[in-house]
């Protein structure tokens, strides 16, 4: 009898330990998907604050920014136009993209030449 309760619990350990595992790694599977998400709107929120960019060259958003859904996620942007330590003309862009607790944030420099209206790219690159 003490053999069967040992070995029952031998083999009760090994399941819970088995599942415990798959928690662990279907977790972080889904932890990644949700980071790739964040991501996605917060390019989201890039693309479309170039987009009123080109069309307002002067545009800017207040200090507080917009933001919006994108499937069931949220981007949250924020343009400055001339900030402080850049030259005059630049736009800075920071989109920031949550998806349940996950967060990714983007800042895209533009240079908007005020002669031609022509809007150029300088860069783009995830912070925090």
């Amino acid at each position: 009898m003490p053999t069967i309760l040992l070995i029952g619990g031998i083999i009760t350990e090994i399941a819970i330990a088995g599942v415990l595992i798959a928690f662990i790694l279907s977790n972080s599977g889904w932890g990644e998907r949700l980071s790739a998400q964040a991501l996605a709107a917060a390019k989201a929120g890039t693309e479309d604050a170039l987009i009123k960019i080109t069309v307002d060259k002067d545009y800017f958003s207040a200090p507080t920014g917009y933001s919006f859904s994108v499937d069931n996620r949220v981007a949250e942007v924020v343009v400055t136009k001339d900030p402080v330590g850049y030259p005059s003309g630049v736009h800075r862009i920071i989109s920031s993209g949550k998806a349940l607790g996950r967060q990714r944030k983007l800042e895209t420099i533009l240079v908007v030449d005020n002669d031609t209206g022509k809007v150029d790219l300088k860069s783009t690159k995830e912070i925090e």
